[in-house]
């Protein structure tokens, strides 16, 4: 449970990174929609080198090949998201760009995985077999890899907010945009409240 833990933090820091490096474009809607086409290349765009270095600078990293098997499969779920810009509203440096999104639907693949996880952990407990923690890993990133190959895709629509900085908009790093992508609310990992706004 613990991988699919951090394959999603993984893909949540990807998708606030790349608003960070977002193109400096002339509208807001022209930065939103760079930074969307960003996403969708997954592994032939600036999304995949922002993965690999987040991979080495996760803590205890040991290359684990099914994590990497996990993180390939979400950026590939993600080359197939698709975008309408619905409106957008410039006040002064800020901006809020309304987005409708058909993207994979993560919190559908993490409560299956939490389902599935927990009936074979109590299955393994009341039959007495005793796995390893290494089998566990193995068993677990297993069941998330079946999980991500099930994946499906919803329609949501939300704002994506942007701040003008140095003549560029830049996308701001916010809950609202990771929800409005993945279809899974960031405070579920931290325990923080965000305010919902998406429709």
């Amino acid at each position: 449970m613990k991988q699919f833990k951090k394959v999603i933090s993984i893909a949540i820091l990807l998708i606030l990174v790349i608003g960070v490096c977002g193109c400096g474009s002339k509208t807001p809607s022209d930065t939103v929609k760079n930074y969307l086409e960003q996403v969708k290349k997954g592994e032939n765009g600036e999304f995949k080198n922002l993965l690999n270095k987040s991979l080495e600078e996760t803590e205890n990293e040991k290359k684990d090949k099914l994590s990497d098997e996990s993180t390939k499969k979400i950026i590939g779920n993600m080359k197939k998201l698709t975008y309408t810009i619905n409106s957008e509203n410039i006040n002064g440096d800020s901006a809020t760009v309304n987005v409708k999104v058909n993207g994979p639907d993560m919190s559908k693949v993490m409560a299956d995985f939490m389902q599935k996880a927990f009936s074979t952990a109590l299955s393994q407990s009341l039959s007495g077999n005793k796995m390893n923690k290494e089998e566990q890993n193995k068993l677990f990133e297993s069941m998330l890899l079946e999980c991500l190959d099930n994946v499906t895709y919803s329609d949501r629509t939300g704002d994506i907010s942007l701040t003008k900085t140095d003549g560029e908009w830049k996308i701001n790093n916010d809950d609202s945009l990771i929800k409005l992508l993945l279809a899974i609310d960031p405070s579920a990992f931290n325990g923080e409240k965000t305010t919902d706004t998406n429709k």
